[in-house]
């Protein structure tokens, strides 16, 4: 019962924010162009934010950064279909998803690359990807977008197609940990930041990722994953060319302070709940994927891969068929950001 309340208290506060955002535009001084940016902190996605407005990246690029939390993967798509925010995460497959639907948004830059992993027992005989056939293989999301690319590829690498060559058990990221440990589970691909204190530790092993499995298969690792993107309503609003180039140079200048600055990974840590022990390993492991290549050449290779889900699991489990170049906006066709 109290877990029926959470979610309707969840729900009821997402549709409030969505209803007064598409009303009211957050309060701006001194020309600054308001910018509500959504993220789901404890996934990782806070450090963005975190930087820009401890640096003060907004005033110096004119804009007035909110900071729009959501807690599950999707919300964000929520507040964007309602106008209450401009700028949030997602992965390519739904993002494609989401304009098919109507919803107005276009991806700007890469947030991260592939980087989830395949973790066992430590004591477990399963070796590789090959020893995965027939085997209790745990998951957080038959939609999601490293599902799909995982059969996809394991099936073009090693012919196995693990939703149809394993016995496949879906749960959420932290009890996928307990189940593998437990015994309920032979392996499961699991999200980066959540198998760090496991194989730290030593419960956990690490026997393949995602970005490998794709390599494997002969297809780009750096084709299209997690990306940012921007609402076309905001760009409306602000229709100067001159925009976009200003947002992607802030979040330039953001990364580059991500990966030179030690000292702000302590807070992003705490926000993902990494323990202070682990905090440059986390770090470490971040830098390596976030900020990945994002331009016009990696369309073919992301739609080479998109071929491969949808020839695998079918049209109608992926959704979209095309890498529409429509969806994305690339902000070195704009005019220089005056800084």
């Amino acid at each position: 019962m109290k877990g029926l309340l959470h979610m309707c208290a969840l729900f009821a506060a997402l549709l409030v924010a969505a209803c007064g955002g598409a009303d009211k535009q957050p309060a701006s001084g001194g020309g600054a162009i308001p910018l509500r940016m959504a993220v789901s902190p404890s996934s990782g996605q806070g450090a963005l934010p975190y930087v820009i407005q401890k640096f003060g990246l907004d005033r110096k690029y004119g804009f007035a950064l909110e900071q729009v939390d959501f807690a599950s993967p999707g919300q964000q798509f929520i507040l964007a279909r309602s106008d209450a925010a401009d700028v949030f995460p997602g992965n390519f497959i739904e993002i494609l998803r989401q304009r098919k639907a109507g919803v107005g948004i276009r991806s700007f830059r890469a947030f991260e690359s592939y980087s989830n992993q395949i973790v066992v027992p430590a004591d477990s005989g399963i070796r590789g990807f090959a020893d995965l056939k027939g085997r209790r293989f745990g998951e957080f999301g038959t939609t999601m977008a490293d599902w799909l690319i995982l059969r996809a590829a394991g099936k073009r690498a090693y012919g196995i197609d693990l939703e149809k060559d394993a016995t496949v058990i879906g749960g959420a990221p932290p009890l996928l940990n307990q189940m593998l440990t437990h015994g309920s589970l032979d392996a499961a691909i699991q999200f980066r930041s959540v198998a760090l204190a496991p194989v730290a530790s030593g419960q956990l092993r690490v026997i393949d990722d995602v970005p490998g499995v794709i390599r494997k298969a002969g297809f780009d690792p750096n084709a299209y994953y997690l990306l940012w993107n921007v609402s076309e309503a905001w760009l409306a609003r602000h229709p100067d060319p001159a925009t976009l180039g200003k947002l992607d140079a802030m979040f330039g200048d953001a990364y580059a302070i991500l990966a030179k600055n030690d000292a702000v990974w302590d807070a992003i840590a705490r926000q993902v709940g990494v323990k202070p022990a682990l905090t440059a390993r986390f770090r470490d492991e971040t830098r390596k994927v976030e900020n990945p290549p994002f331009n016009r050449a990696l369309l073919a290779p992301t739609q080479r891969l998109l071929d491969a889900i949808v020839a695998t699991t079918g049209a109608a489990a992926v959704g979209v068929t095309k890498v529409d170049p429509a969806a994305y906006a690339f902000p070195a066709d704009q005019p220089e950001p005056v800084k």
